[in-house]
């Protein structure tokens, strides 16, 4: 069985979203050898620009809390404030250091086990016309003509599985589903799910 996932699995692992325990065991099965993991190597860009830019807003947040309390800590009522807050400032800054180093391992481990998807030009000019006709943005358009190219040189009785949170670029669309169903593969929107079903099928 191969089982695609794309940028929402690795921030879910990286970031101990909710379904975190369930991405974390389909990794586990890929590990294993019980399973294939595949994922298209574009889709590994937006776990750090989402990381990098949760990263900045968070230190804007923490600059501006450390310049305020410093103006409060001039005046005597307010002492105590500062007190209280400094501990919010130690959590903010381990956060943002803990985000980035969790992401750089989750995906050191899912390039040591599972497999990247490379984006050719022809994929990437079918990407084109996906986000035409399927109406996806630049970067799903990409993702899923990698993973449909991908389906095409596969053997058509494996079982085969597109995992992704993301339902609103990829859950209601009909050409979405009806092309992969084409391959005899199935989106599943929810990893608890996707692992229930991977599971039973082992």
């Amino acid at each position: 069985m191969i089982v695609y996932v794309e940028s929402n699995f690795v921030l879910e692992i990286a970031r101990e979203q909710e379904q975190a325990a369930s991405a974390k065991k389909i990794h586990e099965l890929a590990e294993d050898g019980k399973i294939e993991l595949a994922f298209p190597g574009f889709a590994l860009s937006e776990p750090f620009s989402t990381v990098i830019r949760n990263r900045n807003e968070r230190n804007e947040l923490y600059n501006s809390l450390v310049t305020t309390l410093k103006q409060l800590q001039r005046s005597e009522p307010h002492k105590q404030i500062m007190v209280d807050l400094e501990p919010v400032l130690v959590v903010l800054d381990e956060a943002i250091k803990r985000d980035l180093d969790s992401l750089y391992s989750t995906i050191e481990r899912m390039l040591s086990i599972g497999r990247l998807l490379e984006t050719d030009v022809s994929s990437f000019r079918q990407a084109v016309i996906y986000q035409k006709e399927l109406g996806l943005s630049e970067l799903d358009s990409i993702i899923y003509s990698t993973i449909i190219t991908d389906l095409g040189r596969r053997p058509y009785d494996e079982v085969k599985r597109f995992l992704s949170r993301d339902k609103q670029a990829f859950a209601t669309n009909r050409g979405i589903k009806s092309k992969l169903r084409s391959h005899r593969c199935s989106y599943i929107g929810n990893f608890t799910q996707g692992l229930d079903f991977i599971e039973h099928a082992l």
